[in-house]
């Protein structure tokens, strides 16, 4: 068996997750504390006091994902779990990837971190944009969709997360002029992404000139465990070589699919995701076939992640034909009930945290000549990411969304 352990960047959660976890562990609060002194501010009181909205804001979200992650890993590695063949991070999660792999400590990570919100933000501030996901089509066809919508404006490609979910960053008006361009060339969708600004693309350069100084400074050591980069989706061993690669992060494009495929190419078949939420683990399944994928974001998902490394699953897990729920950690997923094109539904309930489910509300349908069959939901949760797009073909017990159980 080799591991790869990947850790999630901002989006992939609600910030707010794994504090549950630090108020009743007692080395993950010891985390929270140590990142709150080196933060100038109380993050644990921020996370229970903060709206929503404000959760959402890049210097309280960056810092919050990233100790979810670290306290995660050390939580992994307590558990005597073996470290593993390569790590891995998407935008924000380099850096998680780079203190899992003994490059950077805990301190200068969170300060890092910090410093690359602030000036992200600032970037955003001074050149506004937006971020729009293109599903359905392949990176070669968006940059097609970005080369016509641009006219002479910022847009690029900002993520290449699978296949057919590509996320493009860049000014207004050209991201207004996108669904058309990519519609044309055969996309499915182009949703608009609620983000603070055009991250991952040439109007971050200020903020890649501004975080350039405590890249510089910061003590970085060559990686115990080699890393896949976002930047290039080749390893890494080299400590000064990190320096460049995350400040070409910051403008240049999040390479996931690629990173996937090499690990996996790499002989990879086991894929843990370290941090909040299961985005991660979504699109790994759906870039390569026949890996385990597992999720650790708080205690729970921790504990079965430790059990499961030590008692490798032979095979893929098996799924039935039936319609209904597979138990994966913390969250659960709806499965495909037959074979056919999946069409999901806009969601009709809504809190301040997100839309939400009850049990037996539909969550779509799987489409097959003149035949409907409804999808829905088999209990009551929040409606955490879509894992297949609009017309994608699905088979029997194929995961379609995820879910969690209130």
């Amino acid at each position: 068996m080799s591991v790869a352990f990947v850790f999630p960047g901002q989006g992939s959660q609600a910030p707010g997750m794994g504090l549950d976890w630090a108020d009743f562990d007692e080395a993950a609060a010891d985390l929270y504390q140590w990142a709150s002194a080196c933060l100038g501010w109380d993050l644990s009181e921020t996370l229970r006091t903060a709206t929503p909205d404000e959760l959402r804001q890049t210097y309280i979200a960056q810092p919050a994902i990233f100790c979810v992650s670290v306290a995660a890993f050390r939580a992994l590695e307590a558990a005597g779990i073996e470290r593993p063949a390569y790590v891995a991070g998407h935008s924000l999660g380099e850096f998680s990837a780079l203190v899992a792999a003994g490059a950077l400590s805990f301190e200068a990570g969170i300060t890092l971190v910090a410093r690359r919100a602030e000036a992200m933000q600032r970037a955003a501030d001074a050149r506004p944009g937006s971020m729009s996901s293109v599903l359905g089509l392949s990176a070669e066809g968006v940059e097609m969709a970005v080369e016509a919508a641009a006219q002479g404006q910022v847009l690029a490609v900002a993520n290449d997360n699978a296949p057919g979910s590509v996320v493009v960053s860049g000014e207004w008006a050209a991201l207004e002029r996108l669904p058309a361009a990519a519609e044309e060339l055969g996309a499915k969708r182009v949703m608009p992404l609620n983000v603070g600004g055009a991250f991952h693309s040439p109007l971050m350069a200020s903020a890649a000139e501004a975080f350039g100084p405590y890249l510089a400074a910061a003590p970085l050591r060559d990686p115990a465990i080699p890393l896949v980069a976002n930047a290039t989706a080749e390893v890494v061993t080299r400590g000064e070589e990190l320096r460049e690669l995350l400040a070409r992060q910051l403008t240049g494009r999040v390479r996931w699919t690629e990173s996937v495929r090499r690990m996996a190419a790499l002989g990879v078949d086991t894929f843990v995701e370290v941090g909040p939420g299961t985005v991660l683990a979504g699109l790994i399944k759906r870039t390569v076939d026949g890996v385990r994928v597992l999720s650790a974001g708080d205690a729970g998902g921790v504990t079965a992640v430790a059990e499961a490394l030590r008692e490798p699953v032979e095979g893929p897990a098996a799924q039935g034909d039936d319609q209904g729920e597979v138990v994966v950690l913390p969250e659960r997923f709806a499965v495909s009930p037959g074979h056919g094109r999946f069409y999901p539904v806009t969601p009709s309930r809504f809190t301040d945290e997100g839309p939400y489910v009850e049990q037996g509300d539909l969550l779509g349908e799987v489409r097959n000549g003149a035949a409907s069959i409804p999808v829905r939901s088999p209990f009551r949760g929040w409606v955490m990411a879509h894992l297949a797009w609009e017309g994608e073909l699905v088979t029997p017990g194929q995961i379609l969304l995820s879910l969690r159980p209130f």
